[in-house]
């Protein structure tokens, strides 16, 4: 197995609203995941030239893009949209605070509270409920019926990521809601609607990650104490494949 190999390309050169990439990752060959923000204002992750193995790993061999992918995940599991309050957030508080004559100690204290009071009650929703099951994240694509649409498994291992694309097979009755895209046995391709989407307000985490991976400096990469020490455990005789699909 290959180290990953990454490159970001811009989309929408016309367009003045924003720094819109298409994040290709690749591994094994040519195996390739893009990771890329459509024309409909749309996250998808499209994996491409699998063969008969449609899964991508993310290790510690590019600490950088697995540190995103470990937040995406870990926020997800844990129902929490908003994040780390900020220190801009903080100081909006105090300003608030202080223009209301009001304790900014307790404020902050009541946004932390709100905070977990929302992350209690988006784990009880079936949004949720149908997006992490046994700590696995299973989104299904926003594209389609449930029933025919494609998916993709975040796992966790020891020290990588898993992802596993699937698609179901099409029952007669929905053959022709099936498209020449979802037919294409070369890709497979999972959308993750910002409007309408059956996991909803779960996207907005999916959208953090790929701003995320926009704003990484892929030309100059610095290397990480845990890419080190990979490359270590290589050059005393351990293999890229083994160090990666090692698990619990």
């Amino acid at each position: 197995m290959n180290s990953l190999q990454v490159k970001k390309h811009k989309l929408y050169q016309e367009r003045n609203d924003g720094n819109y990439y298409n994040i290709e990752l690749k591994r094994e060959g040519n195996k390739t995941l893009s990771i890329f923000f459509g024309g409909n204002l749309d996250l998808y992750f499209s994996l491409e030239n699998f063969f008969d193995n449609p899964t991508f790993i993310i290790g510690k061999d590019y600490y950088e893009i697995y540190a995103l992918f470990d937040e995406l995940y870990h926020s997800v599991i844990n129902a929490d949209i908003y994040g780390h309050i900020t220190e801009e957030e903080i100081n909006r508080i105090i300003f608030m605070s202080e223009e209301e004559q009001k304790d900014y100690h307790e404020a902050i204290k009541e946004e932390l509270e709100r905070r977990e009071k929302s992350k209690n009650s988006l784990k009880g929703r079936e949004p949720y409920q149908n997006l992490v099951q046994d700590n696995v994240i299973i989104w299904k694509s926003d594209e389609y019926f449930e029933e025919i649409t494609p998916f993709v498994k975040i796992k966790k291992q020891e020290d990588t990521y898993r992802l596993e694309f699937e698609k179901p097979i099409i029952p007669d009755k929905y053959k022709n809601e099936a498209d020449l895209m979802l037919m294409d046995p070369r890709r497979i391709t999972i959308r993750f609607r910002n409007s309408g989407s059956r996991y909803e307000p779960f996207n907005i985490i999916f959208m953090k990650f790929y701003q995320g991976l926009c704003a990484l400096d892929y030309e100059y990469h610095q290397i990480h104490i845990e890419e080190y020490l990979i490359s270590e455990r290589i050059n005393r005789g351990e293999t890229l494949s083994r160090i990666l699909k090692k698990q619990r």
